[in-house]
């Protein structure tokens, strides 16, 4: 199964995209996942939504805005709220993981790599 991250920009019109992905495919949608860079000095969060795979073509959608919003906690952020609230209107999985962030790779390859394999660990992906 072929699984590819499709990567929104990090500005408002590419959050609020967020928005119209989940009210309008909410029922292909396995989960919405924040990403938290915890161990770097200023915290980022990623935000990803999980497509669940398709049935003909075997590929799975992973639409991603990596590192795109201020970490919520202790502080929460309108933004964090925004996809949080959204998940939670149409009764998705919510889910919250921290991860390296993305300048610890060399190439972009290599970090979409390690988030599948992450997703796969904590079942997010199905298996190879």
């Amino acid at each position: 199964m072929s699984q590819s991250f499709i990567e929104l920009g990090p500005g408002l019109s590419d959050f609020f995209e967020f928005e119209e992905l989940i009210r309008y495919n909410h029922e292909r949608i396995r989960s919405v996942v924040a990403l938290h860079t915890t161990l770097e000095k200023t915290p980022k969060t990623s935000i990803l939504v999980i497509m669940n795979p398709t049935k003909q073509g075997r590929f799975q959608g992973i639409y991603s805005t990596f590192e795109s919003l201020p970490y919520p906690y202790p502080d929460s952020n309108k933004r964090f709220d925004l996809i949080r609230g959204w998940a939670e209107n149409y009764q998705l999985p919510f889910l919250e993981f921290e991860t390296k962030a993305m300048h610890h790779f060399h190439e972009q390859a290599l970090f979409y790599n390690y988030l599948i394999g992450v997703l796969r660990l904590q079942r997010q992906l199905p298996p190879l």
